[in-house]
């Protein structure tokens, strides 16, 4: 499955820490945060979650002297949730204790795991207050889980949902989805605390400008994060506009089960990689500031 690699080295920055640093790099001296994601996730045994920890701390150790603030998108399966949930939180705790400033924000999975991500999360912020948290727009339940992030000021990051779920728990029509996002996006951008839009859909992104606009939010209180290697004409022409502007980067070794994973979930996900080849060939629509 080596074929796939050229491929996919356009949305990972690497297969190791050293290439994926220099891309981190050159992304901040660009002017653009990052969202770094050592790849993996469903780890089957305490090792391999260990190993997992080992890799974000030795992130963290390799960039003591990096100048730019961080934040680190950790699965809580890769750190052993489906294993053990001590072992998961004693993993956590050793890649936030050693995140310093940074922030840690739990990615969000499957729908059979979002409560005990959440839990988890709530139990963990009070003593640590740089960890964050990930929501998805298409599940019902989101709107009151934003609700209680905003009430506990915990930094969301809102991404509409990757994830093929069943219809009693997740809305499947398009336009559904989107009139969710910019629900739950309002509320995040006048109370949350430092919440990312993160969606490459222009559509979404037009209503998040004049809706800023109109509100006069002002853009130091949130961020914009878009994927590495997509749409890159958009997150440029968002950070020319002065916003702050966070990429997601994944990098490692299992770049091939990630590949395959999110191609295999859904179709649109597919779609969506199509579509946004074509759309930064095209150029932008007319999104304004």
């Amino acid at each position: 499955m080596r074929i796939l690699y050229p491929f996919a080295k356009r949305f990972i920055a690497g297969e190791n820490l050293e290439t994926a640093l220099k891309n981190i790099y050159k992304l901040n001296d660009n002017g653009y945060l990052c969202t770094i994601d050592v790849l993996g996730e469903d780890t089957h045994n305490p090792g391999q979650a260990e190993n997992a920890r080992d890799e974000y701390i030795a992130l963290l150790k390799a960039i003591e002297t990096h100048h730019m603030p961080l934040d680190l998108s950790l699965k809580l399966s890769q750190m052993g949730l489906s294993i053990d949930p001590a072992l998961c939180r004693k993993n956590v705790e050793a890649v936030i204790d050693a995140a310093g400033q940074h922030t840690v924000r739990f990615d969000m999975e499957g729908s059979n795991l979002t409560q005990a991500i959440l839990d988890m999360c709530l139990e963990l912020h009070q003593p640590h207050s740089n960890l964050g948290i990930v929501v998805q727009a298409y599940l019902h339940r989101t709107e009151k889980d934003v609700a209680t992030m905003i009430d506990k000021q915990i930094s969301v990051r809102l991404c509409k949902g990757a994830y093929k779920e069943p219809a009693d728990i997740a809305f499947q029509d398009m336009q559904a989805i989107r009139e969710n996002f910019l629900k739950l996006a309002h509320p995040l951008l006048k109370e949350g605390h430092l919440p990312a839009i993160a969606t490459h859909d222009e559509t979404l992104i037009r209503h998040i400008l004049q809706f800023i606009e109109k509100e006069k939010i002002a853009p130091e209180t949130f961020y914009f994060e878009l994927l590495y290697g997509v749409r890159r004409d958009l997150q440029k022409h968002l950070l020319d506009q002065g916003y702050q502007v966070r990429i997601y980067v994944p990098y490692g070794s299992a770049w091939l089960p990630y590949t395959l994973r999110r191609l295999a979930e859904r179709k649109e996900n597919i779609l969506f990689v199509i579509k946004s080849l074509v759309q930064e060939t095209l150029g932008l629509g007319k999104l304004g500031k």
